[in-house]
């Protein structure tokens, strides 16, 4: 006697038998997985990614092979090719087996409901959070998510300015990150990473939403001091206001200038990573233009065309305001100044930034150069202090590896050098990009090179003999060079590095 089938005979075939193994077992993975996510507070990075990401596509898979096999069936049936009597497509709530089926239904659709909703929740913050975009992908991106955590901004989650409020730049960012996963698992990404970033969301619309465009700030007070590459010499004390400015009408003046409050600015680089602006063109706010160009540029003549064009904003001048890698000049300074490179020692400036500018071609072959690099110069050129300032020796060396491991990323082709800082303008172009004092219009007006234009020295020169001016002293630049400084670039000597 045959027995009593409980569904329709359409759902008893292959194709629907492995659709209700995936999903059973997957679901009840799932719900164990939310389970565990949920106790352990979203701790486990990995736990999210299958969670949320990974196996969801195998439950949806399985819940659709179930109607699939008994379409399937059903076609084969109307054909003749499989020996059963063909049944007319209806739903008939007194017959058992489709009672049943409609109950099998509901209650599935209802979990399937409730944890795709749960999930999609889940799953949204999952992808918007730091660690996703920082630690999963660990290897493309280890070096931004270091140099990340020590920034101003490592309380701003990553995509407060990758990506900004909206489910339109949500959407493009995740097609975005779909070419880019893609690119990770071939290994084909590039290193270093490109910069800057070319679809980048507009600064109004991310930066802005933090930083209020028409605040007035005045001036900051920028203090340094520098240690000379001679170990002999007084360290160089330097004081200045940075006239930041920024604000209205007559507040409008300083380096927040530029924030497009009193007036718009377009730029042309003749460079894709914008290091070289030959071209600027200013717009006020009656609609007057100024187009102003440098000597040598290939829009003297000609407007460049308009996909070269860009409007000036926050990004152009703060272009690494999380993920600065710092030369190391700056990294030894510093470690000197806190005192964890003893400033006592020997030619330690010069010979610090000299191992911390090498080429390496992994962290391993880095770290054990650098070690064996310094010892090594000590031990023959300063024998005495080798044998008596071991200690002092030893921990310069663990500093300088410390400052390496969070600044230098060989592997990843990332250091300072690869991505030019255009805050200020001592070892990259920055300022002077325009501001060379060669960016002329065509009725003579020329774009200012004069240093009290974005700050005022106050004080300046070696620590015990330090000149001060509340009024503005002219710049000396630490080492006697004349004049020279006048009529090059500082990136024309300061490199960041040996």
């Amino acid at each position: 006697m045959e027995k009593k089938r409980r569904f329709s005979p359409y759902f008893y075939n292959a194709i629907t038998y492995t659709g209700v193994w995936l999903a059973v077992f997957f679901c009840v993975t799932e719900i164990f997985l939310f389970a565990v996510d949920f106790f352990a507070h979203g701790k486990n990075l990995y736990l999210g990614l299958f969670t949320y990401i990974a196996l969801p596509p195998f439950l949806v898979l399985g819940l659709l092979l179930i109607p699939l096999g008994a379409l399937r069936k059903r076609y084969l049936v109307r054909k003749g090719r499989v020996p059963l009597e063909p049944q007319p497509l209806r739903i008939d709530p007194s017959i058992p087996a489709h009672r049943n089926a409609i109950f099998v239904f509901i209650i599935g659709s209802s979990i399937l409901a409730l944890m795709t909703f749960v999930g999609a929740y889940k799953g949204f913050h999952y992808t918007e959070s730091v660690e996703f975009c920082g630690v999963l992908c660990h290897k493309v991106m280890q070096a931004e998510y270091t140099a990340y955590r020590s920034s101003p901004h490592a309380r701003v989650k990553c995509v407060e300015c990758h990506i900004g409020s909206g489910a339109d730049w949500y959407v493009r960012s995740k097609l975005s990150g779909t070419r880019q996963i893609f690119k990770a698992i071939t290994n084909s990404y590039e290193r270093p990473i490109p910069t800057p970033v070319k679809h980048l969301r507009p600064a109004p619309e991310t930066c802005e939403q933090c930083h209020w465009p028409d605040k007035f700030y005045g001036t900051f007070d920028f203090k340094r001091r520098y240690y000379l590459t001679s170990g002999e010499d007084s360290p160089w004390h330097i004081r200045m206001l940075l006239n930041v400015g920024g604000g209205e009408k007559d507040q409008n003046y300083g380096v927040h200038a530029h924030m497009n409050v009193g007036h718009d600015v377009y730029y042309a680089a003749e460079d894709e990573r914008r290091q070289e602006i030959s071209w600027v063109k200013s717009v006020d706010k009656s609609g007057r233009e100024t187009v102003f160009t440098a000597p040598k540029s290939k829009y003297r003549d000609t407007p460049p065309p308009a996909e070269r064009v860009r409007k000036m904003d926050c990004i152009d001048c703060h272009n690494r305001p999380s993920h600065r890698f710092l030369p190391p000049y700056r990294l030894v300074n510093e470690a000197m100044r806190r005192g964890d490179v003893d400033p006592r020692i020997p030619q330690i400036k010069e010979e610090a930034v000299k191992v911390l500018s090498a080429e390496y071609k992994t962290r391993k072959e880095a770290f054990r150069a650098i070690r064996k690099s310094l010892y090594g110069y000590y031990r023959t050129n300063h024998p005495d202090f080798y044998r008596s300032g071991r200690p002092a020796l030893k921990e310069a060396a663990a500093a300088l590896l410390r400052l390496y491991k969070a600044n230098m990323f060989p592997e990843a082709e990332a250091r300072w050098d690869r991505f030019p800082d255009n805050i200020g303008h001592l070892t990259s172009p920055g300022c002077f990009r325009c501001h060379d004092g060669e960016h002329r219009s065509a009725d003579g007006k020329v774009i200012t090179r004069d240093c009290g234009a974005c700050h005022t020295i106050v004080e300046q020169g070696p620590v015990g003999a330090v000149e001060k001016n509340i009024e503005g002293l002219p710049f000396r630049h630490p080492v006697d060079v004349d004049d020279a400084w006048k009529e090059t670039h500082c990136t024309d000597c300061h490199t960041g590095g040996a």
